[in-house]
């Protein structure tokens, strides 16, 4: 199957115009015309996941997150961005991101994370409304838990072995939450107009979180890799009727709890 083929199987479920303005995606290294039989599926294009890719003998690697997405001024072995498209290019391999439109398309990783936490209903946070999508989703909880308990759930659900939480009470009943997976901190205070009881995203600053706690804003950290890496199960749904060869790798977390 060509790649420009695959690519029109996503892109139908997940627009590109869904996608944020800042956003980097779409196939930014390889050939739309470039025959492919073997996919995997990476949440970061890192050197461990390329020479994984070389080694399975793989056609094209799709990312959630994007291989390129500042200027590039140059290409070379000095360089780690350099090496990595100089070892894809050298050994045929494309690499297709698709980012802020799998997140906020309905359907896609924030509502997938909602159905592992076994939520039924929700609206989006920051709605277009011409487009039907959206960052961040609004839900309530069917009877208030303590942030404690609540925290545990998440864990569970979410395999996720320690999360950074942001309270004045650890006891406090949580009700209405709103949740964004990635790194979403900036969408704070919008999420605070919506008179939640707690705030669930990745990658949260220290400054950021001590404005919202003073703001009595309960957070939860689940972290950016912990709330993304398994976006590739909503992928490999789409495409199961391909018939093409998947595999999943993915480098360990950067982050480390001692």
């Amino acid at each position: 199957m060509k790649t420009r083929e695959i690519i029109k199987i996503i892109e139908k479920k997940f627009p590109r115009e869904n996608a944020e303005d800042w956003d980097n995606i779409g196939l930014l290294i390889g050939d739309y015309d470039k025959e492919v039989q073997k996919i995997q599926f990476s949440i970061d294009a890192t050197l461990e996941v390329i020479d994984n890719a070389i080694k399975e003998k793989v056609d094209m690697i799709i990312t959630h997150h994007p291989i390129i997405f500042k200027a590039i001024k140059e290409i070379n072995e000095q360089t780690v961005l350099g090496k990595k498209i100089r070892a894809l290019i050298k050994n045929d391999i494309n690499v297709y991101s698709i980012h802020t439109n799998l997140d906020s398309t309905i359907d896609g990783l924030n509502d997938y994370v909602l159905k592992k936490l076994e939520i039924e209903e929700s609206k989006i946070l920051d709605l277009d409304k011409e487009k039907n999508c959206g960052i961040g989703r609004v839900f309530k909880l069917k009877t208030p838990i303590s942030l404690s308990k609540y925290s545990d759930f998440i864990k569970e659900k979410l395999d996720i072995s320690n999360l950074r939480v942001i309270t004045n009470d650890l006891d406090t009943d949580i009700k209405k939450v709103v949740l964004i997976n990635g790194s979403a901190m900036s969408y704070w205070r919008k999420a605070k107009k919506e008179n939640i009881d707690l705030f669930i995203t990745g990658d949260v600053s220290y400054h950021d979180a001590l404005d919202a706690k003073e703001a009595g804003l309960s957070v939860i950290d689940f972290g950016h890799y912990e709330s993304e890496n398994f976006f590739s199960d909503i992928l490999v749904k789409e495409l199961k009727a391909t018939g093409l060869n998947f595999i999943v790798f993915n480098s360990e977390p950067v982050f480390k709890f001692l």
